[in-house]
């Protein structure tokens, strides 16, 4: 527990379908790493935890509350909306955590510490790592996913050294992989209604900035930037860890994992040109485009991502093609889709129709008023180890 507890930590966020789950899968097999397999909410468990409230109760007690609420991180067999379930070369293999003896070594690693969030989270890493095998003298690194931004607060809390990974995309894909792909695989989650298109497109214009409200070390790492090894030998070097190959390959528990259902399947596990395809050029309206090119202009020249140069055209137009509805906002003002809605009961979801679209119209004027008055981007994006200058034009992304 002692080595656990002077682990330096790092901690994954997310700014919608941006890798992090890739990264955090590539540094799985890191020998320096500690690590679970994939993202979960721990201070969500935390603060709901009937144990907790009660104030009073063993470490076996909620360590099994633990594990009937996260079972799948244990027994990846029920995790089939992140494909844990076909694990390996062939897709045959599962992670199995022998369940006594997690519990048994968590609450063996909480009983002479104070019963504190930290230190339980400590104790599922350490049980976790010591179910699988691994030497945890040896690690350097508690990596840990909170995903996301709720999380955050109460991580860093724990936390208070943690450095801060902000994974980032090409904003205009990533809006359409998040609308499209959770639209078609919504059997999990409803998501096809206004609220999501805001919460989602609002989450994508932040990006990075709520770590200014911090004062942690951070970086934003761009998903189409894991392919590249001198990226990824910054990232080490600036976690202190060592390089090593197996930042190659995804793996979850060191078996090969080759994306969640709402990915492509990859042949080759690990980081692959073809997962950041969707077509966002087509996909989006041209008036979307434009003012999405504007409000963001800042920003993707600072992380070179490709943009229009219509500067003075956009300061006069954006404001008024804002108060258009998007082109994925209009399918919610469809007599068809208001219909189904009105069939299943959902009055509320209608109802929000007006009230998310006013606070996107918002969000995207004051993001406009940023550009037009000259406002800088200026987050701490991850580039070569020996070049922290912004990326130049030869590497900008026109996906």
């Amino acid at each position: 527990m002692t080595k656990l507890q002077n682990l330096p930590v790092c901690s994954i966020i997310t700014t919608g379908r941006t890798g992090s789950d890739l990264l955090q899968s590539l540094m799985d097999s890191h020998p320096d790493v500690l690590t679970f397999n994939g993202h979960f909410l721990f201070q969500f468990f935390w603060r709901h935890s009937s144990c907790v409230a009660a104030e009073e109760y063993a470490a076996e007690d909620l360590i099994d509350e633990f594990i009937g609420k996260h079972i799948e991180l244990l027994r990846s067999r029920y995790d089939i909306l992140e494909r844990k379930h076909q694990l390996g070369e062939h897709g045959d293999q599962r992670i199995e955590i022998d369940l006594n003896q997690f519990r048994h070594d968590a609450a063996e690693l909480l009983r002479d510490s104070e019963p504190s969030s930290r230190n339980t989270l400590l104790a599922l890493y350490g049980a976790y790592g010591l179910g699988l095998g691994q030497d945890l003298e040896s690690k350097k690194l508690l990596l840990h996913h909170p995903h996301d931004w709720g999380e955050l607060p109460a991580t860093i809390a724990d936390f208070p050294e943690s450095k801060v990974i902000c994974m980032t995309r090409d904003p205009r894909a990533n809006f359409v992989s998040g609308i499209e792909h959770h639209r078609m695989h919504n059997r999990w989650v409803d998501t096809d209604h206004s609220g999501h298109l805001f919460f989602y497109i609002n989450r994508i214009l932040y990006d990075a900035l709520p770590l200014e409200a911090y004062d942690n070390d951070y970086r934003v790492v761009r998903i189409e930037d894991l392919g590249r090894k001198d990226i990824l030998q910054s990232l080490c070097s600036w976690l202190d860890i060592s390089y090593d190959e197996c930042l190659t390959r995804s793996t979850w528990a060191g078996l090969t994992w080759r994306g969640d259902q709402l990915s492509k399947v990859n042949r080759d596990p690990g980081f692959s040109e073809a997962m950041l395809e969707n077509q966002w050029q087509s996909r989006l309206g041209l008036i979307d485009k434009f003012v999405l090119n504007y409000i963001m202009s800042p920003r993707l020249k600072r992380y070179g991502y490709s943009q229009s140069r219509a500067r003075t055209l956009g300061l006069l137009l954006v404001p008024i093609l804002i108060l258009l509805p998007l082109s994925y906002e209009r399918r919610f003002w469809s007599p068809s889709y208001i219909l189904s809605r009105l069939r299943k009961g959902q009055i509320k979801t209608i109802a929000g129709n007006g009230t998310n679209y006013l606070r996107r119209i918002r969000t995207f004027l004051k993001f406009y008023l940023k550009t037009a008055t000259g406002k800088k981007y200026e987050q701490p994006i991850l580039t070569p180890e020996f070049d922290q200058s912004p990326f130049p034009t030869a590497l900008e992304s026109t996906r």
